[in-house]
């Protein structure tokens, strides 16, 4: 029986594409995984942090003013004008900037790792005070401070176990440029508590997606810092109110300059007023709304 031999000359380009079909598909399963892990390490951020979204139970706003005491008795905060029997710490508003000053012996305020001093250190946004069971975050404005309230014994953080997204899927991970807008102007964006938010519009994102040339107006919260690095991409598409939040959902891209990248759904996410009311989103604009259903990332919750 003769047998039939392929010259090399052909094994050659066969043999290519194999070892491209193989690399491609471990490729992918890397690609799954990392996103799987990543879906994992948000759901146990989500269920152990003091600052989890589902602890997050109320927003008090604080007026500028000489002194506002800050009251903790077991789970209730309260604010008031004087100084009472459980005062944990109290805010103040000078020269412009937020203080904090009076605490009790057994409460903390921190920055990360670090301590922020009393009285003669200017709040940064996100300071953290530690108060019995309670964690409560400060974002200090021009004229007002919020003061976020996470509780551990919320319900929704007692019976939280884990998000909802769509299976990892590959089509959603699309490749897309940047143009840069010439001018990076600043805008103010509605929130849903009907408040503003400041950003810089930076560029358009181009891409296709399911057979349509798509665009989404990139933003950035600053243009100096560590923020200035990422673009926050809020948008809505054909899901929304549906299997998704209806507010909206929002993605992360690391600035990429001029080099086309990869811009993939299936890490988009959900403003955090989905998971509890204390929170101020801001809403996605009207250029930002796509015309096609995204079923990538997140779904709504609950679920």
């Amino acid at each position: 029986m003769n047998k039939i031999k392929i010259p090399v000359l052909f094994l050659f380009p066969l043999l290519l594409f194999a070892v491209a079909v193989l690399a491609g598909v471990a490729g992918d399963e890397g690609w799954r995984q990392e996103l799987l892990k990543e879906r994992e390490a948000k759901d146990v951020e989500f269920k152990t942090a003091p600052t989890s979204p589902m602890a997050g139970r109320e927003r008090l706003t604080v007026a500028a003013a000489e002194k506002t005491f800050v009251l903790v008795r077991g789970g209730d905060v309260k604010l008031t004008a004087g100084n009472e029997a459980g005062t944990a710490f109290a805010l103040l508003f000078k020269d412009g900037k937020w203080f904090w000053a009076d605490g009790a012996p057994e409460v903390s305020c921190r920055l990360g790792e670090r301590a922020v001093a009393a009285n003669a250190e200017a709040l940064p946004a996100g300071s953290l005070f530690k108060a019995g069971r309670l964690t409560l975050a400060a974002y200090p404005g021009p004229d007002t401070l919020a003061l976020i309230v996470f509780d551990p014994q919320r319900r929704q953080q007692l019976d939280f176990a884990h998000l909802l997204y769509y299976p990892p899927d590959r089509r959603f991970a699309v490749r897309a440029r940047l143009e840069p807008f010439p001018e990076k102007r600043e805008v103010k964006i509605i929130t849903t508590r009907k408040l503003e938010k400041t950003f810089y519009r930076y560029g358009r994102v181009r891409f296709q997606l399911q057979g349509k040339e798509q665009a989404l107006t990139a933003l950035k919260s600053s243009l100096e810092g560590p923020d200035a690095a990422y673009l926050f991409i809020p948008f809505k598409d054909m899901t929304n109110g549906r299997e998704t939040y209806e507010v909206g959902r929002f993605l992360d891209v690391a600035d990429p300059g001029l080099e086309e990248f990869t811009l993939d759904f299936n890490r988009c996410y959900n403003p955090l007023c989905n998971y509890s009311p204390a929170y101020n989103c801001p809403l996605p604009p009207l250029e930002n709304f796509l015309d096609v259903a995204v079923p990538a990332g997140e779904k709504t919750y609950p679920h």
